[in-house]
């Protein structure tokens, strides 16, 4: 059975205010490479958008480093297979993200790089396109032709005009979608639930009722906490929705999952809150396997280089596990090893910290206070 859980980390790096946050899982292979191809995203000017956790890195880029390159790429895919445990992650999956991966001009290319490595490469886009005959949009259905899965983050402010249109397109393009919902509020939670339900109501019924019958549950589970406890804590809210499936398999093999992820407030200096939106009064906890000394999520930015989590923007996690693009196969197993006792020790401390109820400091190892 697949539960919520608030310690599961966002499988999937996606713009807005997000770091990450409560996912529920399922029971896809998580463990993966979270690749940087695109520094740029189109929604930095959006308002949802103006605290997006890559605006901050975006800013200290010189523009021609925005985009990766195919050589890049090439260079990435070579060291890749030298060091097994990020060989080992890509086996799992690669996930070609950003930024807004689809602006990068050389993504088709550079996805044609990273298929050497996994038959099971993906691509996340905001999906805010205005036309079908989009240079971006022309990319994305070149990806679905080469078996490439794209995923999407659901904008309300954006769905009807520009989302709405294309994800009718991509549902016919591929045999999967996994869909992230970043909430504000549980209301906002529950409207987006909803643009969803309309959205697949209005699909054939036939191939996507198990889909249908997800989101039902989904938002009569929600729907009763909104109307007893529109404000309630997040045990409230883990408690209410319970254990719960977020994918489902389709007539025809087609796979279907849905992430609901709390958003943060991010500073102009690019800090996360300590606390989410949507849950202002309980401090957001992040267990980080890398402090126990496994990877299951490395995250390598377009300039090489690479830091075990899937947000490299707001966590401000100083340890670093070296530059793909730079360093060495030894050197880069070496650094894995000296940042893995970084992070525990900084890990360590952020624990007395929250014991002894001084929440927030950032401790001299680098280690973002609410990961533990």
């Amino acid at each position: 059975m697949v539960q919520i859980s608030k310690f599961d980390r966002l499988i999937i790096k996606v713009g807005g205010y997000l770091s990450v946050g409560i996912v529920v899982r399922y029971s896809f292979e998580e463990s993966m490479l979270s690749i940087f191809v695109e520094a740029s995203c189109n929604r930095y000017v959006r308002d949802e958008c103006r605290f997006c956790h890559v605006y901050e890195p975006l800013s200290t880029h010189d523009k021609g480093n925005w985009h990766m390159t195919p050589d890049d790429a090439r260079l990435m895919v070579d060291k890749i297979r030298e060091v097994a445990p990020l060989k080992d992650l890509a086996k799992q999956e690669i996930n070609l993200t950003g930024g807004e991966a689809s602006q990068n001009p050389y993504i088709v290319e550079i996805f044609k790089i990273f298929r050497k490595l996994s038959t099971n490469v993906r691509l996340h886009t905001n999906l805010d396109i205005n036309s079908e005959k989009s240079k971006r949009w022309e990319r994305l259905v070149e990806i679905t032709q080469l078996r490439g899965r794209i995923d999407i983050t659901l904008y309300p402010t954006v769905w009807e005009s520009r989302q709405k249109p294309l994800l009718e397109k991509i549902i016919q393009l591929q045999n999967g979608l996994i869909v992230n919902l970043i909430y504000e509020s549980l209301a906002d939670l529950l409207n987006q639930i909803n643009i969803l339900t309309d959205f697949f109501n209005e699909q054939d019924k036939n191939k996507f009722s198990p889909v249908l019958e997800l989101l039902g549950k989904f938002h009569d589970r929600l729907k009763n906490i909104t109307d007893k406890n529109p404000e309630c804590r997040e045990d409230k809210f883990l408690e209410g929705m319970g254990e719960l499936e977020n994918y489902v398999s389709c007539p025809g093999g087609f796979i279907f999952a849905v992430n609901a992820i709390p958003s943060f407030y991010v500073n102009p200096e690019g800090i996360r809150d300590m606390t989410s939106l949507p849950f202002p009064k309980d401090i957001y906890m992040l267990e980080c396997t890398a402090v126990r000394g496994v990877i299951e999520i490395m995250t390598i930015l377009q300039t090489g280089e690479m830091t075990p989590c899937c947000d490299v923007g707001n966590l401000k996690c100083q340890p670093k596990f070296g530059n793909l693009l730079i360093d060495s196969p030894e050197t880069l197993l070496q650094k894995f090893g000296e940042s893995q006792k970084l992070m525990a020790a900084g890990a360590l401390k952020n624990k007395k910290n929250i014991d002894n109820r001084q929440p927030g400091q950032w401790v001299e190892e680098g280690i973002p206070p609410y990961c533990v």
